[in-house]
């Protein structure tokens, strides 16, 4: 969550006092005693890196408002939702029709975009937590169960009566979702950009239904 500028400016600092170290190592330490700058010059990158980490990250607790714990949960939940899109994004090799690919393709999209919000703003976290606890993950159990049985093409009343309430099931889950991003947006009035992202997405969607109804 501290972003690239913040990533490239510390190793860029690690970077200066690595080679602080190696040159000052070199040019001190006599005869044999220089083969340890190099180790020196790791040891002062790694050190550095630490410090630099720990005084980013508390400036960026301070700028957005949250303690170190809520920072350390946050960034946790984002690292665990990423891994849990991956997942979902795995199975649109695995689907057997149009309907199921574009209905995990949607929920993914819905999903990075939750995750992006979050992560630009920290605090939203909070206005979508059941997203994060439950709506994603068991959009991903759901969608590996139901790609798995209809892999297999096992037949019978039972089975097919699974799968019709697993659809309808993933199929409430989107609804639930997009509601997950209404609520990450609504707390940003101010950000008009990010609601006009969310109208265009709904611009595509019908597009989408438009293109399909004429095929």
């Amino acid at each position: 969550m501290l972003g690239p500028i913040n990533f490239i400016t510390r190793h860029l600092i690690n970077l200066l006092a690595g080679f602080t170290a190696l040159v000052v190592s070199v040019l001190n330490l006599p005869g044999l005693a220089a083969i340890l700058s190099l180790p020196l010059a790791v040891i002062a990158y790694y050190v550095c890196n630490k410090i630099t980490f720990a005084i980013q990250k508390s400036t960026q607790c301070k700028k957005i408002g949250v303690s170190k714990s809520e920072y350390d949960l946050i960034e946790s939940q984002l690292k665990q939702a990423k891994g849990y899109v991956n997942s979902l994004n795995q199975q649109y090799i695995r689907v057997r029709s149009i309907k199921s690919f574009k209905q995990i393709n949607e929920m993914s999209k819905l999903s990075k975009r939750i995750i992006n919000i979050v992560q630009s703003t920290p605090q939203k976290f909070y206005a979508v937590e059941d997203f994060f606890y439950a709506h994603l993950p068991t959009a991903v159990e759901l969608s590996d169960k139901y790609t798995l049985l209809t892999k297999e093409q096992v037949t019978g009343t039972e089975i097919h009566l699974a799968l019709e309430d697993t659809r309808k099931t993933l199929k409430e889950l989107h609804v639930t979702m997009e509601e997950d991003l209404k609520n990450a947006l609504s707390s940003d009035i101010e950000n008009l950009k990010i609601e006009l992202d969310f109208a265009k997405m709904s611009n595509e969607k019908r597009k989408e239904r438009l293109k399909i109804g004429g095929e």
